[in-house]
């Protein structure tokens, strides 16, 4: 296999644009609300969870998540069931038992964020070094 250079900034600016372009198409901020998911503690949570441990009841999701509030948890994972990144499963049983899964679609918002995980711990250091020198230099 060829590697494959990266691209150049116009390139990026480009992409970039069309992205922007894509999502300001959307007359109802569908994509942005979607992409809101991404920026969510909460729901980046749920997911990671949810894709490391694979099905959890709504307790186990929360003992995953430290300082999760009930209420919370139970918007986030009705948001992330609508937007229909996981799935909810109701075994309609006494006592009730229902279950969390990922979506093809949630298995797809974790792989993307990996790469911007990634780059942020790769960059931690300068983020530190950043803030350092700006607090050094702020009236």
């Amino acid at each position: 296999m060829i590697p494959q250079a990266p691209p150049t900034l116009e390139e990026l600016l480009q992409q970039s644009q069309a992205a922007c372009d894509a999502l300001s198409e959307d007359d109802d901020g569908l994509k942005r609300e979607i992409l809101t998911h991404a920026g969510n503690r909460w729901s980046l949570a749920v997911v990671h969870a949810l894709g490391v441990h694979g099905t959890l009841r709504h307790a186990q999701i929360a003992r995953q998540l430290d300082g999760v509030t009930q209420r919370m948890l139970t918007r986030t994972l009705r948001q992330l069931e609508r937007d229909g990144l996981i799935a909810r499963h109701d075994h309609d049983e006494v006592p009730p038992r229902v279950d969390y899964q990922l979506t093809a679609l949630g298995r797809g918002l974790l792989a993307g964020m990996v790469p911007l995980w990634r780059w942020v711990i790769d960059n931690a250091a300068g983020f530190r070094d950043a803030r350092a020198q700006f607090d050094r230099s702020a009236p």
